[in-house]
């Protein structure tokens, strides 16, 4: 029943990322704040399309492309985050060696998970998960610093533009919050679940991360439209 659940949100959460981004890139393709949005669900959608596609596969050789491809998601999702983040908050000057760090570290990544094992280093079988990636790497444990380095470093500047601002763009800025919380804390559980082989239950809810935030972007042509 749970392996279901998780396919299914699983499923939405990539159907949803695509559907979500190329409505926000349609809505104002001239922004880069939505260009950088819309990047960010393609991220996240070759994560899921990935991770989808791990679970069909019938043997290891494919499970271990597919999961390639999984943390080539992954590995862009915490960066591109993080400069929609910036940018957003009109904070992107601020932050540019940062961002520009973080470019180049993702670059590293995904060279050295496309060509090599030092972080994914094979597949291993789990009852309860179907095939899931052997991860007990050095390369692995300095890839989860990168993650959660801007997965929180996002976080934190939201909450510091919610604390300085008020109104409208306060109420945005709240939605791109909860965003955030939901969608990192399920990509983290699965983390969890590759090191410690508990559920991955955060995955439920990741689905949710491109409605809040495309609901945040778009909250007052939305409002407008509900209201007429």
């Amino acid at each position: 029943m749970l392996n279901s659940l998780i396919f299914i949100s699983t499923f939405l959460a990539m159907t949803s990322s695509l559907g979500l981004g190329f409505f926000s890139l349609f809505r104002n393709y001239r922004s880069r704040t939505v260009i950088l949005w819309f990047l960010t669900t393609m991220a996240v959608a070759i994560w899921t399309g990935g991770y989808l596609l791990v679970v069909l596969s019938k043997t290891d050789i494919l499970a271990f492309i597919f999961l390639k491809l999984v943390y080539i998601g992954a590995v862009l999702i915490p960066i591109l985050s993080f400069n929609f983040i910036a940018s957003f908050l009109y904070e992107e000057t601020h932050y540019k060696i940062l961002i520009k760090i973080g470019y180049i570290v993702a670059l590293v990544f995904l060279i050295l998970i496309t060509f090599t094992k030092i972080v994914i280093s094979g597949v291993q079988y789990m009852e309860n998960f179907h095939r899931y990636e052997e991860v007990e790497t050095i390369g692995f444990k300095i890839f989860l610093v990168y993650f959660l380095f801007y997965a929180v470093a996002g976080v934190y500047l939201l909450i510091k533009g919610y604390q300085s601002s008020g109104g409208f763009l306060r109420r945005q800025i709240f939605y791109l919050i909860l965003a955030s919380v939901v969608g990192f804390a399920g990509g983290i559980s699965n983390f969890i679940t590759d090191l410690t082989g508990i559920y991955p239950y955060g995955q439920l809810v990741v689905w949710l991360y491109p409605v809040f935030i495309t609901y945040g972007i778009f909250m007052d042509e939305i409002q407008i439209k509900i209201k007429y």
